[in-house]
């Protein structure tokens, strides 16, 4: 068959960049510029509206709605696939039978059981995960089978770690409300010298993608915290060699292996006192960091995830 026609409603910006680095023809709900500073537009994505405007950064679930259709869409006839994530997406489409619709589900909790009931006994949908932890209770819970396709990276764009900058990086918006550690955090932090950047604190100057790969680089070490096992920017940070130290969240150890590529903490003290043996020792920090890398590069690699997502689209489609 002819390449598939994806309709791609906005997600997160780093999950949409790193899928439409696929390939495959996707047609942007929206204009990529209202994200411009989390990722660059790749050459295969299509805006649907032809120009950013600044009220497109405050359209819903309604406005999307309208959008559907609109005349300049051309939904669904010009498309083969929907690609949605959030919750709110799955209930966009729900009435919509007329086009097939792939949920790359993230947090279990944002259906509740009757959803989930629903969305997994229609044949115009299908659901995708890249986190372990969700296919896991997908399988205890359902009994199903999950695709999992972990993320991938080009190990050429994330490279060159060097530490200069001796600092503690961490990346995650909204910390303070969505962090399972904010305050271990700032316990664990301070007088350490740090760099968080959150691209939805409108008192931090805004981070453009160049810049993230530049902290990357020059950071000494990368202080993970999330709402699941691993985040895009954890991902991101081993592809760019760098050490790793985590606090304890289900699953991490698939990530952070203490003790080879980084360390594990439960206390403050004791995620401020990995930090400290990382940020003094340089001969430690280079040998976890080229642990970090190559365990990207054998795990995550975007040659990997570009064809094992061809493949589930495919298969999905006939």
């Amino acid at each position: 068959m002819d390449e598939p026609q994806i309709l791609m409603i906005p997600t997160h910006p780093g999950v949409q960049y790193h899928f439409c680095r696929v390939g495959l023809p996707v047609h942007f709900l929206g204009h990529w510029d209202q994200f411009h500073y989390w990722r660059p537009q790749p050459s295969n994505v299509h805006n649907v509206l032809p120009v950013f405007e600044d009220d497109q950064l405050d359209l819903g679930p309604d406005d999307y709605a309208k959008l559907l259709d609109d005349p300049r869409v051309g939904f669904p006839e010009r498309y083969d696939l929907a690609w949605l994530m959030f919750n709110w997406q799955f209930k966009l489409l729900r009435e919509r039978r007329d086009i097939k619709k792939l949920y790359r589900v993230s947090k279990v909790a944002e259906l509740d059981r009757e959803e989930w009931d629903e969305l997994l006994s229609r044949d115009d949908f299908t659901v995708v995960s890249f986190y372990p932890n969700t296919v896991e209770w997908m399988k205890e819970r359902y009994g199903i089978d999950l695709p999992y396709i972990p993320l991938g990276l080009d190990p050429a764009t994330y490279d060159g770690w060097t530490g200069e900058a001796g600092d503690v990086l961490s990346i995650i918006h909204s910390y303070r409300e969505r962090g399972w550690h904010y305050h271990l955090y700032r316990e664990a932090m301070e007088g350490l010298p740090t760099l968080h950047v959150d691209h939805l604190d409108p008192d931090q100057p805004v981070f453009e993608y160049a810049d993230i790969q530049r902290a990357l680089r020059r950071s000494r070490v990368y202080l993970h915290d999330g709402e699941q096992e691993y985040t895009i920017t954890l991902i991101e940070a081993m592809m760019t060699g760098m050490p790793l130290v985590s606090f304890r969240i289900p699953g991490i150890e698939r990530y952070v292996v203490h003790g080879e590529n980084g360390f594990v903490g439960d206390t403050a003290a004791e995620i401020r006192e990995h930090c400290q043996l990382l940020l003094s020792d340089d001969a430690l920090a280079a040998r976890m960091g080229a642990a970090s890398r190559a365990m990207a590069i054998r795990d995550f690699h975007e040659e990997r995830w570009r064809a094992q997502w061809i493949e589930a689209i495919g298969a999905y489609l006939g």
